[in-house]
């Protein structure tokens, strides 16, 4: 099982990235939720497993912001989300990342607003 698991009740996953994403030097699925931004990662054998799960509010982003690096054949990107007491920072491919960057700004909540809707 995957990060369902984890998942309130009525929560739906809305978005799931594609490749995974890095960060804190470690490598996670990412996820756009209903309620949720998730980085998940699931490692180990039958017996033996380790699973972390990072979730924040995404009624609580303020801000996202991209930048893109490299040359033509291998290009990365990192994502800042920006919130009022906190910043996470990951990165993957510039293709991954575009796609997560457009997804949050569908599914950010304006302040003051109602959240996108797909």
């Amino acid at each position: 099982m995957g990060v369902e698991e984890f998942l309130a009740p009525g929560e739906t996953v809305r978005f799931a990235s594609r490749d995974t994403v890095t960060y804190q030097d470690q490598e996670y699925e990412f996820y756009i939720t209903d309620r949720r931004l998730i980085w998940f990662s699931s490692k180990g054998g039958l017996i033996l497993k380790k699973k972390n799960l990072l979730s924040v509010p995404i009624e609580q982003v303020r801000n996202v912001a991209y930048e893109e690096k490299g040359g033509l054949v291998k290009k990365r990107a990192r994502i800042e989300i920006i919130m009022a007491d906190r910043r996470y920072e990951f990165s993957g491919t510039a293709q991954s990342m575009r796609a997560i960057y457009g997804e949050l700004q569908a599914h950010m909540v304006p302040a003051g607003g109602k959240q996108g809707t797909q």
